[in-house]
């Protein structure tokens, strides 16, 4: 039976030597029940992982970090995103048609935005959308039972 490998003492530093109940996930220490640090899940139950002290502080301790880092891009998107709305992009300038009274609105040309249902749009991906017909899907739901019993 393996014993507790913690240190304790205060001038001589000597492992626990209390029989060991489980390992630390990390670094397979063996722990007693003294020294075995519960893991807890977001609800705050225990999730029977246990760790040593030391790897529990190293894990707060990123945990912290991650989320200092997580609400500094996060304050950074809002950032951007404030600013967007502070300083608008202008619009682009439409280009007249050729032959087009000076003064007069321009035309956008359409035939660049249609496509005809057998081309591939190219940003599509081979996905192909049909309309469905709006009389049938309002239709009411009918059932009609069988003569026939189980």
């Amino acid at each position: 039976m393996e014993s507790c490998t913690i240190e304790t003492g205060l001038l001589r530093a000597k492992p626990c030597g209390h029989p060991a109940v489980t390992h630390c996930k990390t670094c397979e220490q063996p722990l007693c029940a003294q020294h075995a640090v519960a893991q807890l899940s977001e609800a705050h139950k225990k999730t029977g992982i246990f760790m040593c002290k030391e790897c529990d502080a190293a894990r707060a301790e990123y945990d912290k970090s991650q989320a200092r880092v997580a609400t500094h891009a996060e304050e950074k998107r809002l950032a951007e995103m404030m600013n967007s709305i502070a300083h608008p992009a202008p619009p682009k300038p439409r280009t007249p048609t050729p032959g087009a009274a000076p003064g007069a609105p321009a035309k956008v040309d359409s035939g660049a935005l249609e496509f005809t249902p057998g081309e591939k749009k190219p940003d599509s991906e081979g996905l192909e959308f049909t309309p469905s017909d709006k009389k049938a899907d309002s239709a009411p739901l009918e059932f009609t039972p069988s003569g026939e019993k189980k």
